[in-house]
């Protein structure tokens, strides 16, 4: 029979699974949307999965409590429960700004020459947040140092990208006469593309914990 602590720990890491799993099934689901805004059925199983991961974040939170105070673990443990509870927050955060975007989308005019345009960076964008969100996840799984400063690294290209896309659109507001439906696609291109910044930091957040766990070194707001 397995000690409880690590009976604790496996519940941790089954959960943490089934959150990651979560999230990204919403990513596949906002790169299907950004597409094509017009299937109901994503929207309903999107929102499905939104109350899971809001639970399961609650879930996580509490079991880490309960394994601090009721075990009282070692260096080494508590830097992987910490770790957990880090890495989930971030992935609840991921999920919320997966959620401004659906919410949006719902709205906007996706057949708008502008939105035409410059969604095709938006979903360049998506598929680097995506597979640095993947990522990470494996860094953290199989505790892969490498992989995970490289996500950290990866990050630069999200931001570049986010810049890139800022100053397309300030210069069509600047230059050009837009009409009304215009405007009603073009500032939605800046909420998603500052939604979509906010999830590469996100999922560099994680790759930093998981240079914590398996390191025991803090690399927040350091230059790598």
């Amino acid at each position: 029979m397995l000690p409880i602590k690590i009976k604790q720990l496996e519940i941790l890491l089954n959960d943490f699974e089934l959150i990651s799993k979560t999230v990204l099934t919403q990513l596949q689901i906002t790169q299907k949307l950004l597409t094509n805004n017009r299937i109901d059925e994503l929207y309903m199983e999107f929102n499905e999965n939104e109350i899971i991961i809001d639970r399961l974040e609650m879930k996580i939170r509490e079991e880490v409590v309960f394994t601090i105070f009721t075990f009282n673990p070692l260096a080494a443990d508590l830097r992987r429960i910490i770790a957990y509870q880090d890495s989930t927050t971030n992935l609840e955060r991921i999920g919320d700004q997966l959620l401004n975007i659906v919410n949006l989308l719902r709205k906007v005019d996706v057949s708008n020459s502008y939105f035409q345009k410059e969604s095709k960076q938006l979903l360049a964008m998506l598929d680097l947040v995506n597979q640095m969100v993947r990522d990470t996840l494996i860094a953290f799984k199989t505790e892969d140092t490498e992989l995970a400063y490289q996500v950290i690294k990866d990050d630069k290209q999200v931001n570049q990208l986010f810049y890139n896309l800022n100053n397309n659109l300030e210069l069509v507001l600047i230059e050009k006469k837009i009409n009304d439906n215009d405007l009603k696609s073009i500032f939605p291109l800046g909420y998603i593309n500052q939604n979509l910044e906010r999830i590469g930091d996100a999922a560099t957040n994680i790759a930093e914990a998981v240079v914590y766990l398996t390191e025991g070194k803090d690399i927040r707001h350091k230059i790598i």
